[in-house]
């Protein structure tokens, strides 16, 4: 079987010669039939990363014991098993049949491991065989965290920071006023933007800026870095460092406080 998703295209036929229609059957033929099919669909789902349904294909002991989680994503089963190129196993030869339980020798094709035998135990429960153990998977193995909403928020901080940074040493009043939180505009009884010669005054003459995006620690609805500024003409530049903070507000990210500022 193949699964035409997956980086590596390996045809692998499984053996159909146990199927109904394929000769006599008896009532192991039958079982074994019956095992090899829902064994089929339950690899083609890892395949196909169908997350959709896989869990009522496991028992009630697989579940509990491997604490699949209940909300199952494809990330899940790629962190548990790894991307599923291909799979063969033989009804005939590679099932083993106990009364209820069936022991299934596979090979499996995982992307960038390649192939490896495993065991597939299937159990039948109300009528249905469902799958009780698989070597190849480890449910504790846990997907990468996704860019959480502090991530988000970082992003969004940075992006905020540096647009005010490079507004200032642009001298655009208009939108450095703007961008200052409510609070600091009461603090500092602001009103108004300030004219160029004001903010010549108060901010005096920046040449570059710099922060590092990951040092920025975040709190509930606020954030703080260290910011750089060099200030002076060419070949006279005086760096300083001081802690700014911008606070959320609706809208977005707003600076308030920025020592750099002198009034």
């Amino acid at each position: 079987m193949k699964f035409p998703a997956m980086p590596i295209v390996i045809l692998l036929v499984v053996s159909l010669c146990a199927f109904p229609g394929c000769g006599g059957k008896d009532g192991g033929e039958e079982a074994r039939a019956e095992v090899a099919e829902a064994a089929t669909a339950f690899l083609d789902a890892l395949g196909d990363l169908r997350v959709e349904g896989l869990r009522e294909m496991l028992t009630e002991e697989y579940l509990s014991s491997n604490q699949v989680p209940e909300l199952l994503t494809a990330d899940h089963v790629v962190a548990a098993l790894g991307y599923l190129n291909s799979y063969r196993f033989s009804p005939d030869v590679d099932i083993a049949l106990n009364g209820d339980r069936a022991v299934i020798t596979l090979v499996l094709d995982i992307s960038g491991i390649g192939e490896k035998e495993e065991t597939l135990a299937m159990q039948k429960r109300d009528g249905a065989w469902k799958v009780d153990a698989f070597t190849a998977m480890d449910w504790s193995r846990k997907p990468p965290p996704k860019r959480g909403e502090d991530e988000e928020e970082r992003v969004e901080v940075e992006e905020a920071l540096r647009e005010f940074l490079i507004a200032c040493l642009d001298g655009r009043t208009d939108y450095v006023f703007q961008h200052l939180s409510k609070g600091y505009k009461e603090r500092h009884r602001l009103e108004r933007p300030w004219t160029s010669a004001e903010f010549s005054g108060i901010f005096g003459r920046a040449r570059s800026y710099d922060f590092k995006p990951q040092e920025i620690e975040m709190e509930k609805d606020s954030a703080e870095v260290d910011v750089t500024i060099e200030f002076g003409s060419t070949g006279n530049l005086e760096p300083q460092t001081s802690r700014v903070r911008l606070v959320k507000e609706t809208g977005g990210w707003y600076i308030d406080v920025f020592p750099f500022f002198l009034y």
